[in-house]
């Protein structure tokens, strides 16, 4: 009984393993295109922060929006790049 409770139970364990995909050249540009244009919007944001002359609420409020939108970009694109992998399959 033990054996066939490991043989299942490492069975199932490597079940996520099995998803070998590679993704098409057109998801691999846009994967490198996103990467790209959330740095340099990463950039920008930084510069302004640096370069605030609000008040100091004011400018916090800025950078936490800022890192908000970053953060969204980021699942984003993370989520698409997953579906794109899983798509494949």
């Amino acid at each position: 009984m033990k054996k066939i409770l490991m043989i299942s139970l490492i069975f199932f364990m490597s079940l996520p393993f099995q998803a070998n995909a590679a993704e098409t050249v057109s998801e691999s540009m846009q994967d490198l295109e996103n990467d790209a244009r959330r740095e340099a919007n990463q950039k920008m944001n930084r510069l302004d922060e640096a370069t605030c002359m609000k008040s100091e609420t004011e400018c916090l409020k800025q950078k936490t929006k800022n890192r908000l939108q970053e953060s969204t970009d980021a699942t984003v694109d993370k989520y698409d790049e997953v579906t794109n992998v899983i798509d494949d399959d």
